[in-house]
């Protein structure tokens, strides 16, 4: 039975049962080579009652049906990422209990991440431009099972606006093994305070190469930021929904 309401807060306290809850679906819904260590999250909790003046503003924010807020079970989802000044926001990573499917509480969760980005860039007396997201297109050959939870995540990007930042692969570190390949994700777009038309070619190579460098730490001339902005890469922002029919094999989508 659908929920009457689904409520969303902010995780606080690391150590309260239902953030624990929530470090739990964090590595149930997530791939190890896609995922930072929870402990880092949990600092990024506990950092909230200190921030310091001109960092990132960090949130985890939670859902679960109205009356269940304060029970570990009910957690129907997670959502973590930030506002950066000077670039924009960056949502890291969602999830969502598969008890809780279809019952909204991605398009939930992502609003509500617009709303604390916004208020964050306010608050320094900055826009907010964009939010951006990646995510994991399965390989080619996977199994028709990935590629449905592929084409439903599509379809949650495109009812929450995000736009499909075609012709780049983003190159990412593999969390899982250092040494191990990179993992290329796809990223998605959602325009803010500026218009999507002003996305142009250069404003895209701009939002990804801003990308591997406020966040990953990536400059020019390494190699993850050279493998995604390869000079024949020209990026342009398309409908969500046309990422679900895109299967890449050495970049020719087939």
């Amino acid at each position: 039975m659908r929920p009457e309401k689904i409520v969303c807060w902010e995780a606080m306290d690391a150590t309260d049962p239902v953030t624990r809850a929530a470090g739990r679906l964090y590595e149930q819904t997530l791939a190890a080579d896609e995922r930072i260590p929870w402990v880092w999250i949990e600092r990024a909790v506990e950092g909230r009652a200190a921030p310091k003046p001109g960092s990132w503003s960090k949130h985890l924010l939670l859902a679960a049906p109205e009356g269940r807020a304060a029970d570990p079970d009910g957690l129907a989802g997670y959502a973590y990422g930030s506002f950066i000044p000077g670039y924009g926001g960056y949502l890291c990573y969602l999830g969502v209990a598969e008890w809780a499917r279809r019952l909204g509480i991605g398009t939930r969760l992502y609003e509500e991440f617009y709303r604390v980005a916004a208020a964050d860039a306010w608050s320094v007396g900055e826009s907010l431009p964009f939010v951006v997201w990646e995510s994991h297109r399965p390989e080619p050959d996977a199994p028709p099972a990935a590629w449905d939870l592929w084409t439903a995540r599509v379809r949650l990007f495109d009812r929450v606006g995000g736009l499909w930042v075609e012709g780049v692969d983003f190159l990412s570190p593999n969390f899982r093994d250092e040494d191990g390949p990179p993992v290329p994700l796809q990223l998605f777009v959602k325009p803010m305070d500026t218009p999507a038309a002003a996305f142009d070619d250069d404003r895209l190579r701009q939002v990804v190469g801003g990308l591997h460098e406020r966040v990953y730490h990536d400059e020019p001339g390494d190699p993850l930021y050279e493998g995604t902005l390869t000079p024949g890469c020209h990026p342009r922002l398309v409908p969500a929904r046309l990422a679900a029919a895109a299967r890449a094999d050495r970049g020719v989508l087939v």
